[in-house]
């Protein structure tokens, strides 16, 4: 295992840390808010330039339904970071001020909802790649779970990704997932940890959710199956 390979994983965590963050914006307040999405997209630049040579591979790819889960679920993931970027030029306040640009309250509320469609499909990106990051863990610490410790792991996913659903609707994620308008604001001077608390346990539902489904779509394919290193 390449030490280049394990800072790729820790860059990509590191990412998915700052859109969590950065879902904050009460509580950051903008410019901080700002500065957390130049870094965050930089780290996006940096996971596709390692990650070059699957875009080569796209055509290859042999029909297998989890090959077009997987393709699928980059691209709307593609999508929904472009739209982050442009939108976040577009309503700048602080880091990029002096482009000529301006949008609007339309702006606003598509940067919010790709925000949280970011969220969405980074963690079924996340969940796709499981067993490849938990085997990276256990290659590095030495660790061999038995079959008792990966029940009790997976039951723990599964009480989490429980709790995920819960949060949905406290968050009204539905509702902000559907460009709806929404009345749940979360109050920061009453708790932070316990709005990012919700936000780690939604990640963990569509992780949990993604990762069962690729292992279902991994034996319908059959022992021929690849995993995807994108």
């Amino acid at each position: 295992m390449s030490l280049l390979f394990v800072l790729r994983l820790a860059f990509d965590f590191l990412a998915l840390g700052l859109l969590l963050a950065a879902l904050a914006y009460d509580w950051l307040g903008n410019l901080v808010h700002e500065v957390i999405g130049t870094a965050l997209f930089g780290l996006l630049l940096l996971h596709n330039a390692f990650n070059r040579r699957w875009y080569g591979t796209i055509a290859k790819s042999r029909p297998e339904p989890r090959s077009w889960v997987n393709r699928g679920s980059v691209v709307a993931l593609l999508i929904a970071m472009l739209i982050l970027l442009v939108t976040s030029l577009l309503i700048s306040r602080s880091v990029f001020t002096y482009l000529p640009l301006s949008g609007g309250v339309a702006a606003r509320q598509i940067h919010g909802v790709a925000a949280y469609w970011g969220l969405v499909l980074v963690s079924f990106h996340l969940g796709m790649r499981w067993a490849l990051i938990m085997a990276t863990a256990q290659g590095l610490i030495g660790l061999r779970v038995s079959p008792t410790g990966a029940f009790v792991l997976r039951l723990f996913a599964v009480a989490i990704a429980a709790y995920g659903i819960h949060s949905s609707i406290v968050l009204g994620v539905g509702a902000r997932l559907m460009a709806e308008v929404t009345m749940n604001f979360w109050n920061f001077d009453a708790s932070t940890i316990g709005f990012f608390a919700h936000l780690v346990s939604i990640a963990c539902l569509f992780a949990t959710l993604s990762h069962y489904i690729s292992q279902l779509l991994r034996r319908i394919d059959g022992p021929k199956s690849r995993p995807d290193s994108k």
